[in-house]
């Protein structure tokens, strides 16, 4: 999936629908299989809005101008043929030979995370969550989907912190974070923390080599233990051929999210004399 489809639903997920930007990401999303043959007029005329309200849309979305979006409108499933993207993946398997292996691999990739977890690295997340006020949990796509979803159970806990759908807004938020910030990750192979992953002509990314944060990761990728800007690292294994991280975040969150409510509980007073 693209950077422009993303950012197209952020729109949708946070602007109003009586918005202008609400109106011309849901018209191009409509018509989305002809934005790569189409002019900017022809755009401005399709969304009923003029040139330059579509080149200040581009831009207020991460692109330097229409021309950009344009070529990031350009669609082909498993276009630079990684085979474990969802469709290949999960929903192709599924419809070639049914559900009982896709279920069957949660269930081992579930058993094999019980069996070989270290929850050193948990605990230590844990504590740190009670010491820092400024944390911020991203990812991308379904890591992005935890770092919300982690957002909601720690806000039970009383624990408030900040995630972004928008991609442009997380970095942003990475290159200002200081000291006192505590970034949390979510990124199944890790390749979130080194390169642009939505794009094959910028493919790498420093924002994580200079912020000043102290950085978590939760991944299943064992050679991010050794990025020097990485503090800590929740690893969990992956013992079958599907993609089965967005089920093993869960877990890992509750488990932050439990040891998170024992390290807030005031030490116990002894009246014994």
């Amino acid at each position: 999936m693209g950077p422009l489809i993303i950012r197209l639903l952020t729109v949708l997920n946070n602007e109003t629908t009586s918005s202008t930007y609400y109106h011309i990401a849901q018209t191009l999303l409509n018509n989305y299989s002809i934005i790569d043959k189409s002019s900017i007029s022809d755009i401005a005329t399709l969304c009923t809005v003029s040139k330059s309200t579509i080149s200040k849309f581009a831009r207020s979305i991460g692109f330097e101008d229409y021309y950009e979006l344009k070529k990031s409108s350009t669609f082909a499933e498993n276009k630079y043929h990684f085979d474990l993207n969802y469709i290949s993946n999960i929903i192709n398997p599924i419809e070639k030979n049914g559900y009982d292996d896709y279920l069957d691999a949660i269930i081992k990739d579930i058993s094999a995370f019980k069996q070989q977890s270290n929850m050193r690295s948990i605990d230590e997340l844990a504590k740190c969550l009670t010491t820092y006020n400024k944390v911020g949990a991203f990812g991308l796509l379904f890591s992005e989907s935890a770092a919300i979803d982690f957002q909601y159970k720690l806000a039970y806990a009383g624990k408030f912190i900040i995630t972004y759908q928008s991609d442009l807004k997380q970095i942003e938020f990475i290159e200002q974070a200081d000291e006192e910030t505590l970034l949390i990750i979510f990124s199944n192979s890790g390749g979130f923390l080194q390169r642009q992953q939505l794009r094959d002509d910028i493919p790498y990314r420093n924002v994580f080599e200079n912020t000043k944060a102290k950085i978590f990761v939760i991944t299943a990728n064992e050679e991010v233990r050794n990025y020097r800007f990485v503090h800590d690292v929740i690893l969990f294994p992956h013992e079958t051929i599907f993609q089965t991280h967005s089920f093993i975040y869960q877990i890992i969150m509750d488990i932050i999210v439990s040891k998170y409510r024992q390290y807030l509980e005031p030490p116990t007073i002894s009246h014994k004399q």
